[in-house]
């Protein structure tokens, strides 16, 4: 079921990518074109299922720094 669900986002994605940039991609030859399309398509759809999230111990290096300064960047006396 999951593997349908992949592969129906991916050439819904991939038709919508196509009907963007065809005219754009007047120069390359089918095989060419097909190849830039799979890659595009299953980047959108590995974005859409996966998002970009912060690294968990970035977000708390940043929070722990946060407590340490104050609004102009200076460290705040203790």
């Amino acid at each position: 079921m999951e593997a349908k669900r992949k592969a129906e986002a991916i050439a819904a994605a991939r038709h919508e990518i196509a009907r963007r940039i065809a005219r754009f991609c007047t120069g390359l030859s089918s095989e060419e074109f097909n190849a830039l399309l799979d890659r595009m398509a299953h980047v959108q759809w590995k974005y859409e299922v996966f998002p970009l999230v912060d690294d968990p111990s970035s977000v708390r290096a940043r929070n722990d720094e946060s407590d340490e300064t104050n609004c102009d960047g200076g460290i705040v006396s203790a």
